[in-house]
């Protein structure tokens, strides 16, 4: 397989540049793609959930990923996210937390308008969860 660059950016910072990797699983608002070398350019809305990021050797990195955009040209795939962390920065009990709490307002019954706000809360906390299980 041949690599390509990932790129991922936030408002906080880079999270990584550069990264060589030969295949990435992207969550979108349209479901999960799968991005080898020669993909199609791309623009797309970044979902919330955990982004793989794959090397020829058969090691993983993981990252979570929550709202944004892609854009794959050329040998670039750039991702730009509202958040990231990688699998070593997470804090698995805040994480669990932050799930806890927005899953109980959710329950409490909040204004509608923010429902969606807290349903992304809660998909975040559990796309965090679960890149902290894989380190």
């Amino acid at each position: 397989m041949s690599s390509f660059k990932l790129n991922i950016f936030t408002p906080s910072g880079v999270v990584v540049k550069g990264y060589s990797c030969d295949e990435l699983t992207i969550p979108t608002e349209s479901g999960v793609i799968n991005v080898l070398k020669g993909h199609t350019h791309l623009i797309s809305q970044l979902g919330t959930g955990v982004l793989n990021a794959k090397l020829g050797n058969g090691q993983s990195r993981h990252f979570s990923v929550a709202g944004g955009l892609i854009k794959v040209l050329g040998e670039t795939v750039t991702i730009l996210a509202k958040s990231s962390e990688t699998s070593e920065k997470i804090d698995q009990e805040r994480a669990k937390s932050a799930l806890s709490k927005a899953e109980s307002r959710l329950k409490a019954g909040v204004a509608s308008i923010e429902v969606i706000k807290f349903q992304r809360k809660v998909e975040r906390a559990k796309a965090r969860i679960r890149i902290a299980n894989l380190k």
